[in-house]
């Protein structure tokens, strides 16, 4: 089990890096668009009234979308685009009414995949574009990717007090310290490596927002486990499962950052 993540951590490195240190905003738009494509097509493949053709390509098409007005939209256009998204959803579902036959609960599966999914995630698009965008999206992914590890470590080998035996038996009370002990350990890690990220009092406190928000996607993706009765979202990744049990904590981490930023004066959104 930990030979298989650490080779599927390596592989993914290799695979993110480069786009990410020399693609610019396309290269954080391509990422989005084609690691978030696998997740939304892993959550649709899940659902009752989506899983099956053409309403899974549809809303795969439909995520697409989304990242292309991310990437191709100002601040303002990206909120139009999002708060319109449902009434295009509905009205795809009106002119292919004799193939989409459950127009309320299908509309709402699909917006609902895109809008947990795909929206967040969307975010790194807008996080890229601000002032030293690419070490913002490294400190989150290295933020989040170290807690997650520390929690896997601290809860193998001190885990003892469950925290929610309900929604993921799996995590423990020791598993969140670790991922306190890891995230803070990548926030240090990344303001060596990029100085010139905001002030360490200004990453204290973003850090401890990815900290929780990081185990609450985390456990919000494993409630929908739980309802969809399945253990992982996929198998594409050996070690974690599929791309959204991965990235299960980077939906919350992306819009959090950003919007810490923005709203705490310390960007100016694009």
């Amino acid at each position: 089990m930990l030979r298989d993540r650490v080779k599927t951590a390596v592989i993914a490195i290799a695979i993110l890096v480069p786009p990410l240190l020399w693609g610019g905003v396309a290269g954080v738009t391509l990422l989005v668009a084609i690691f978030g494509g696998v997740a939304v097509w892993e959550l649709t493949r899940s659902l009752t009234t989506i899983k099956s053709s053409p309403a899974v390509q549809l809303t795969v098409l439909i995520f697409l979308g989304v990242v292309a007005a991310f990437h191709l939209f100002s601040i303002y256009g990206v909120v139009a685009a999002v708060v319109l998204l449902p009434l295009f959803v509905l009205l795809l579902h009106l002119f292919l009414f004799d193939t989409l036959k459950q127009t309320v609960e299908s509309s709402a599966q699909m917006i609902f995949v895109c809008v947990y999914v795909g929206v967040p995630l969307a975010h790194a698009i807008l996080l890229r574009r601000l002032d030293d965008g690419v070490s913002l999206v490294f400190l989150v992914l290295v933020v989040i990717s170290l807690g997650d590890a520390g929690a896997y470590f601290a809860g193998k080998y001190y885990g003892k007090h469950r925290f929610s035996k309900r929604i993921s038996p799996g995590k423990t009370v020791e598993g969140l310290a670790g991922s306190l002990a890891g995230c803070l350990a990548g926030m240090l890690i990344m303001k060596l490596i990029a100085p010139n990220l905001p002030t360490l009092d200004v990453l204290l406190r973003l850090t401890v927002l990815l900290a929780i928000v990081g185990p609450l996607g985390d456990l919000a993706a494993s409630a929908i486990k739980r309802k969809l009765d399945i253990k992982d979202y996929g198998s594409i990744m050996p070690g974690h499962g599929g791309v959204l049990d991965r990235a299960d904590a980077l939906i919350p981490a992306f819009p959090t950052t950003y919007y810490f930023l923005i709203l705490s004066g310390i960007a100016v959104p694009l």
